[in-house]
């Protein structure tokens, strides 16, 4: 079995996330045995899992895995199944309800985000008005934990419960320095024949759950994490025997221009200190994998991609003069992927083509995402720019666009750079580590210009936008090449040699 670890799977996720949940299909398409782990207590995963075209066999979690929660089926719940005393008078409103026994309030009973009624929790009022509890409730109709209060307001303590109701873990916390709530210890309780286990901390307990995940197969285990926070130290402390590998999705150090020399980043440090210790690293790009190699010549690091494709009959091109939208971004909003030069280029653009118009896709910093308003309207492109939320349902976006841009600074290999070419769209971005010089074929399929060049970058996207059969060359050549060197199939073959499956 191969566990693919990592933090957790949200409504909206990150490329590392994505990556994981690609790599996961890919390997159930070739029957391999594979799973997501995610860490964090989360009530909702069952119904995130469905929503990315998983299921849910195939990612497991560490809390469901103690409250025996697996294999459990989905029932809705809604306020009638508290069975409230009939004294008690219920106020309906559109997030929440309230529950009144006379004059006194008494309890509140919160709905799920996008949907109508369905049970998320219920807090518990006493006579002064204080929050005592809440019950938590899981996507699949169970209360599936109590968080308790303190005087102040404080969390002091959170119940998990089993699939029979019984308390299977709990979670005590202490102020911090600022007076909020500092998980102190976790207990879990009945486990395998002993009344309590202690642990500092979740880490402490995730270190412990993967060395029982080893232990209940019966046939080799294989840990992939594509988190260096989340799975490094708990696989550095893991004593099972058992395969580990480390997935480097990040530029890996401190220092944006010295890959060789600088510093590396935090998360990284401690297995890079033990590389000995891992039977190997995967990098997202060629070039990454090259410098690491050249840093830990006695590490074994390969470069997989991060994105497989179908066969051109499954996925098939739509014609660049078919789409109705022309520039694109897709990912985080954030400093370090310099939007705001993006919208600058946007700006130049517009000045030389008329109605040109860029959407931008992602999710990020609120404050970051007014910064970039802001800048629209001060530039008047509120009619060439448009920002948009966060989707799962990325595809058609890439379908109707033409050009893709990045202007980020550093990533270590843009999802989005390798999903758009995929879709047919020529990639035009900022010279960076790593990714563009790695999948864009320079005057071929897109242009790598200068970081922080805006006047090249708007350049070449008039180049493009003003000449027809070149843009559609570009397209071509993009789509192509994904579907000759990137299929599931090639793809498959190089995971299988990064981790030394039999064939």
């Amino acid at each position: 079995m191969i566990y693919f670890i990592n933090e957790y799977l949200l409504a909206r996720n990150s490329s590392v996330e994505h990556a994981a949940m690609k790599r996961e299909a890919l390997f159930t398409k070739f029957q391999q045995p594979a799973q997501i782990v995610t860490k964090t207590y989360d009530r909702q995963l069952t119904r995130t899992v469905k929503d990315f075209g998983l299921n849910r066999k195939q990612v497991i979690n560490m809390y469901d895995y103690f409250q025996d929660q697996e294999a459990g089926t989905t029932t809705a719940r809604f306020i009638e199944d508290l069975k409230l005393p009939r004294e008690y008078v219920v106020t309906t409103g559109a997030n929440f309800s309230q529950v009144f026994n006379g004059d006194t309030l008494v309890s509140r009973v919160g709905f799920t985000p996008g949907t109508i009624g369905r049970l998320f929790y219920q807090e518990f009022i006493d006579s002064q008005g204080n929050l005592v509890s809440t019950d938590l409730w899981d996507w699949r109709g169970f209360k599936s934990s109590t968080q308790y209060f303190g005087q102040n307001g404080q969390l002091m303590m959170q119940r998990y419960y089993g699939v029979a109701g019984q308390t299977v873990l709990e979670a005590y916390y202490v102020p911090d320095t600022n007076g909020k709530p500092l998980l102190s210890r976790m207990l879990l309780k009945n486990y395998c024949g002993r009344n309590e286990r202690y642990f500092h901390n979740q880490d402490d307990l995730f270190a412990f759950y993967l060395n029982e995940l080893v232990h209940r197969s019966s046939k080799p285990v294989i840990f992939v994490s594509d988190r260096p926070g989340t799975g490094v130290q708990p696989l550095l402390e893991l004593d099972a025997e058992c395969h580990k590998f480390i997935m480097v999705p990040i530029y890996h150090t401190r220092k944006i221009n010295d890959p060789l020399q600088a510093p590396l980043d935090g998360y990284l440090q401690p297995a890079f200190d033990n590389w000995h210790r891992f039977d190997g690293f995967v990098t997202g790009t060629e070039t990454q994998a090259r410098q690491l190699r050249h840093r830990y010549p006695g590490a074994q690091i390969s470069h997989v991609p991060a994105v497989s494709v179908p066969s051109k009959t499954q996925a098939p091109l739509v014609p660049i003069a078919a789409r109705n939208r022309q520039l694109l971004y897709v990912g985080r909003y954030a400093p370090d992927r310099q939007l705001d030069q993006l919208i600058r280029v946007v700006s130049l653009v517009n000045q030389k083509i008329d109605n040109v118009h860029c959407d931008l896709y992602g999710y990020g910093d609120p404050e970051y995402v007014q910064t970039m308003t802001k800048l629209i309207s001060e530039l008047g492109l509120e009619h060439q720019v448009s920002i948009h939320d966060y989707t799962p349902e990325i595809a058609p976006v890439y379908d109707h666009a033409q050009i893709l841009l990045n202007t980020a600074l550093a990533n270590g290999g843009p999802l989005a750079m390798q999903e758009a070419q995929a879709h047919g769209l020529p990639v035009i971005s900022y010279d960076f580590n790593y990714g563009p010089r790695d999948f864009i074929m320079d005057g071929q399929d897109g242009f790598v210009v200068k970081q922080g060049d805006q006047l090249a970058m708007s350049a070449r996207i008039q180049e493009l936008l003003t000449d027809s059969q070149r843009l559609t060359a570009f397209s071509e050549a993009a789509y192509a090449k994904m579907h000759q060197t990137q299929t599931h199939t090639k793809i498959w073959h190089r995971w299988q040699t990064a981790l030394s499956l039999e064939g």
